[in-house]
């Protein structure tokens, strides 16, 4: 038997639906929801107009160049204020703290490492004794040191030494000698200049002071003053 192929339903005849749709509820103790008025609102952000920052001005150094803290030998920095003078824009000092020196990371002049965690060895200077003495920071470790009569010396006030990487190199020398272009680094209380030089001892690479009329470099290591005849002096690239 075959069937006639499906064709369209019917039309219907009955009344039209009723509209809207009646409102059927599952609980009959919910109202229906309140009709939404028009026009309809949507909270949403609200743009406030922000001030801008005034552009940095290139002529308002970040560095505070050639000032020193002239202290006693406790380290003190409620000394005099005293100026040294050096050619500005090759270097520069600035006035820190041991434990606060870290933000001057990028910045500051590496000087060696140490040899029992190789954690980096920054270039400083700070007074004792009447002494404007170059010495070391380790930043990791919080810790900075001169040397003097013998002794390493800790220090809180400091200054760091700080440069472009390509301003500056390391160069070889002895017996304290120093190379042309040589940056000094303090001075004693007679008036000697002291310049910045660093040295191998132990796996650690230390900077220290080249003291010239003594006729070798100096670095503290193990609380003490340790004297060496070859060394390197930090130089300007001329």
């Amino acid at each position: 038997m075959s069937y006639p192929p499906p064709g369209p339903p019917p039309p219907y005849y009955g009344p039209p639906p009723p509209w809207p749709p009646p409102q059927r509820h599952t609980y009959p103790h919910h109202p229906p929801p309140m009709p939404m008025p028009y026009p309809y609102f949507v909270p949403g952000a609200v743009m406030m107009p922000v001030p801008m920052a005034p552009p940095p001005d290139p002529q308002n150094s970040t560095y505070i160049t050639n000032y020193i803290y002239h202290g006693e030998s406790s380290n003190n920095a409620s000394g005099d204020l005293v100026q040294i003078a050096e050619t500005a824009g090759d270097f520069d000092w600035v006035p820190t703290t041991a434990t606060t020196a870290g933000h001057l990371s990028g910045r500051a002049v590496l000087g060696g490492h140490e040899g029992w965690d190789g954690s980096p060895l920054w270039v400083i200077r700070a007074w004792h004794n009447g002494d404007l003495i170059p010495g070391k920071l380790s930043v990791r470790h919080n810790a900075a040191s001169v040397m003097y009569s013998g002794k390493e010396i800790p220090v809180q006030n400091i200054e760091v030494l700080c440069s472009k990487p390509e301003s500056l190199r390391w160069v070889p020398a002895s017996n304290g000698n120093v190379p042309p272009g040589a940056i000094p680094g303090g001075r004693t209380s007679s008036g000697e200049t002291l310049y910045i030089g660093r040295a191998r001892h132990q796996l650690s690479i230390t900077p220290g002071k080249v003291h010239p009329s003594h006729n070798t470099c100096y670095i503290s290591f193990g609380g003490a003053e340790v004297a060496h005849k070859i060394y390197d002096v930090l130089c300007r690239i001329s």
